[in-house]
């Protein structure tokens, strides 16, 4: 599992720090990603035939509203690399606003779909699932916050 994980994180991160990601190569990346990630889901989420049937076409439908809040995320990470050297108080405080109603819409996502997959797939894969998806979720975040710069720690590599 380690082992797609990091394909997946190497894939995502060859797009080098600091610059912005266009959106062919981030539909790329995600491509590659949601590949990976059915893969772990199918390798840990033992689930009989019936469920199975029941359950991809469920997560197929999930995946791609949380790809769609993927791509307003790689916005907000965007915005901050272009605004960086320019954004004022007020910028910073509209970056993060933005930020907050991401971090809600995931959860709020998830949240709808939990009760799908436990009548699917059962209580304990449910809870499985959604603890691949925190696990996948909280590598690709600190892998995007060790890619981009601290608020002014830019600033304090020029005055040294």
């Amino acid at each position: 599992m380690k082992r797609i994980i990091l394909t997946a994180i190497v894939t995502l991160f060859t797009i080098s720090a600091f610059a912005q990601v266009s959106n062919e190569d981030l539909a790329i990346v995600q491509s590659v990603f949601q590949k990976q990630k059915a893969d772990l889901v199918k390798e840990n989420i033992k689930m009989s035939d019936a469920q199975s049937k029941q359950f991809w076409p469920l997560y197929e439908d999930y995946e791609a509203k949380r790809l769609a809040l993927s791509k307003k995320r790689a916005a907000i990470v965007n915005d901050y690399l272009k605004g960086y050297n320019t954004l004022n108080g007020q910028g910073f405080s509209a970056l993060a606003v933005r930020t907050f109603a991401s971090d809600k819409a995931f959860t709020d996502l998830q949240s709808s779909y939990y009760p799908k997959f436990a009548s699917t797939i059962g209580g304990k894969n449910a809870v499985k699932f959604y603890q691949l998806e925190t696990y996948l979720q909280q590598i690709v975040r600190v892998k995007v916050q060790d890619n981009i710069p601290f608020i002014d720690e830019l600033d304090k590599t020029k005055h040294n």
